[in-house]
């Protein structure tokens, strides 16, 4: 299964065998790719296909990050992994930026508050709880600012997502945050194969045709959350 996460200027990539026959090592990539997303996603792509030793027909499933996110950098991403999914008849699972953010930080046992940047100093935020074994988004996305991603938590919450070291200074010193280091809290498009990977098992993967990214505006979070 192919990986790709564009949802911010910060690009992933991820190649992972899935299935009970399945062999070989996986890998991943992860680059700055700043504006130039349309320019370089195929060329990482074939580049990361080297490295695992397999041709780009030889995918069996791709995943994608839905976003929230950068709008420019998502539709590139969404716009590839449906060509893909188009052009080999495979499955396409689209994971939630957010989703794929709180889950890569599961590990801790920890309430998790995953965020995402949005442009002009701000992010996407949503506070994830434990049900069930697993994470699950409580209540709605909400924009902030990286300044106030400490406000309304009311026990030890594991702050996940990108943070200039500034940021991460000043909410280290917020009563009930729990904030790793970078490396830690960093997303990985390897994420979105562990997500996938179950619903590739069930059959249960999206319409081609329907799958969009999903934007999230300042007066209307609650509304596309809704409909996440």
């Amino acid at each position: 299964m192919l990986a790709i996460d564009t949802s911010t200027d910060v690009a992933a990539l991820a190649l992972a065998p899935i299935g009970d026959g399945a062999s070989g090592d996986g890998a991943e990539i992860r680059w700055n790719a700043g504006r130039n997303q349309t320019v370089m996603l195929l060329g990482e792509i074939n580049h990361l296909c080297r490295l695992c030793d397999i041709e780009l027909d030889a995918l069996s499933a791709v995943a994608v990050a839905t976003g929230p996110g950068s709008f420019t950098a998502l539709r590139v991403g969404m716009s590839v992994a449906k060509g893909l999914a188009f052009a080999l008849s495979i499955p396409i699972f689209g994971i939630g930026t957010l989703d794929a953010t709180a889950h890569g930080a599961a590990h801790w046992k920890l309430p998790v508050r995953a965020f995402v940047t949005a442009g002009r100093g701000r992010v996407v935020a949503a506070d994830y709880v434990w049900q069930n074994g697993r994470l699950t988004m409580r209540g709605d996305m909400r924009h902030r600012t990286p300044s106030d991603l400490a406000e309304g938590l009311l026990q030890p919450t594991l702050l996940a997502g990108e943070l200039s070291h500034a940021d991460a200074a000043a909410l280290r010193a917020q009563q009930h945050v729990v904030l790793p280091d970078a490396a830690a809290r960093t997303r990985r498009a390897a994420t979105l194969v562990d997500l996938a990977a179950p619903r590739w098992r069930a059959g249960e993967w999206d319409d081609v045709v329907s799958l969009e990214p999903l934007y999230v505006h300042s007066h209307a979070a609650s509304a596309d959350a809704a409909r996440r």
